[in-house]
């Protein structure tokens, strides 16, 4: 049996629940037709160009349209930050240079590979993979756990309507996203 595809027009916002910090990982499809779906966006490079990947799509039981934040308001305050904050590049080149200096690279890339030795190199390389997906789910896990803490505080509820794509990249704002 082939499911049919349910294309849905309508404008992607940043969800916002006290109005100053962005919920990552999750963006607000206002339809045309008013209905409302929430994508969980944690992969935002993967699915670009003609590689199309599935992302989760719910909805809640309540509106969040008063929630809704649009991209150029968040360019706008990431400028106004970061144009305030040298703080971070004075901290980070001497913590940088201290921690390269002072922590063994054994530690972040696996046993030394000299003289070259295939075996350890594919287990160096399984390693560090395992560790950069699992570091990957445990923040989308987070993020998860997290929305739905601040829907709880609402009174709100997630429920999931399937899995979609959007036609276009989502760093262009799109107008259309299939879904199934």
């Amino acid at each position: 049996m082939v499911k049919k595809l349910k294309t849905v027009e309508g404008k992607l916002f940043n969800i916002s629940f006290d109005k100053k910090k962005i919920s990552y990982g999750w963006l607000l499809l206002i339809a045309d037709n008013n209905e409302e779906y929430l994508i969980r966006q944690n992969f935002l490079l993967v699915g670009f160009k003609q590689y199309k990947f599935n992302r989760q799509m719910y909805k809640s039981n309540i509106t969040l349209k008063e929630f809704s934040v649009s991209g150029e308001e968040v360019i706008k305050r990431t400028k106004q930050r970061s144009e305030k904050s040298y703080l971070g590049f004075a901290l980070a080149i001497p913590l940088g240079a201290l921690l390269r200096n002072k922590i063994p690279t054994e530690w972040l890339w696996g046993k030394r590979n000299f003289p070259i030795d295939l075996f350890t190199g594919i287990t160096n390389l399984i390693f560090f993979w395992l560790l950069l997906v699992s570091s990957f789910y445990l923040i989308s896990f987070y993020r998860k756990k997290r929305f739905e803490a601040e829907l709880k505080k609402i009174d709100g509820d997630l429920v999931k309507v399937g899995a979609g794509y959007a036609e276009t990249p989502l760093q262009i704002t799109q107008k259309t996203l299939k879904w199934w």
